[in-house]
């Protein structure tokens, strides 16, 4: 399990450093119709972006004004939303969560930051955005949302998307290989590189249905895969992530 999410972090380290790092808003039928390939009762769908807005020691005012932006672009009601400050010499961080609707969770992250001088660099400031709702249906909405929000404050996006769905008990190593094989089918996967044990199942990979990815080691992967039993709940959790799943899981 911690090689798992140290392959997680990993890979999402790349996809931030990577240019290439890209996703199609189309892939919403695609992750979605995955579930209902395999039979998975669907959970919920979580998008990511994360960019550099400008190069900027940004005050708090400033900061506020940016996530007003954000807010209405989002249609958010104040109200449903609680921000919290972090500050010192060279960091200023405002965080801002809160729902949309009963089944949808917004939050937006701004850092600005003074980097080392041996950095030799300006400040930079940061925006991250996340949306995690159990609307399937509404992915394409809330992917332009995102998309626009880190474009139009500077950014280049660069989302990344994930789709949860479960099955109800432990899948089989029959019932698991056939939920695989179906999966590598409907993407057409190629260059998989496979994680497995007892409870855990990861592979990466590049399917020529979704845009461009992450490269490592010279082969470009765009969809992550992961499946993982949970005992307590007596549930087997699939994630389905392009270009990688960037949530713990």
């Amino acid at each position: 399990m911690k090689f798992l999410k140290t392959l997680t972090v990993a890979i999402i380290l790349l996809v931030i450093i990577t240019p290439k790092a890209t996703c199609s808003q189309d892939s919403d039928n695609l992750l979605a119709g995955a579930l209902s390939e395999v039979g998975a009762s669907p959970e919920m769908l979580d998008i990511v972006d994360w960019s550099v807005i400008n190069r900027e020691f940004m005050d708090f005012t400033q900061m506020q004004q940016y996530q007003d932006e954000i807010m209405k672009i989002f249609n958010a009601e104040k109200e449903n939303f609680d921000s919290t400050k972090e500050n010192n010499e060279t960091y200023r961080i405002l965080n801002t969560e809160g729902k949309l609707n009963s089944d949808t969770f917004l939050q937006i992250i701004i850092q600005s930051a003074i980097l080392p001088a041996e950095y030799e660099k300006d400040p930079q400031t940061y925006l991250t955005i996340s949306v995690s709702s159990r609307n399937l249906e509404k992915y394409n909405d809330f992917a332009k949302k995102v998309s626009k929000t880190i474009n139009s404050l500077g950014g280049q996006s660069k989302i990344t998307s994930c789709v949860t769905g479960t099955f109800n008990g432990k899948l089989d190593e029959a019932q698991q290989d056939k939920l695989v094989e179906t999966i590598t089918s409907y993407f057409e996967i190629i260059n998989t590189e496979k994680i497995q044990d007892k409870y855990n199942f990861s592979i990466i990979g590049f399917s020529p249905l979704l845009s461009e990815g992450i490269q490592i080691l010279g082969k470009n992967y765009n969809i992550h895969i992961a499946i993982r039993y949970n005992s307590d709940e007596d549930t087997t959790y699939i994630w389905i992530g392009t270009p990688v799943i960037s949530l713990e899981y």
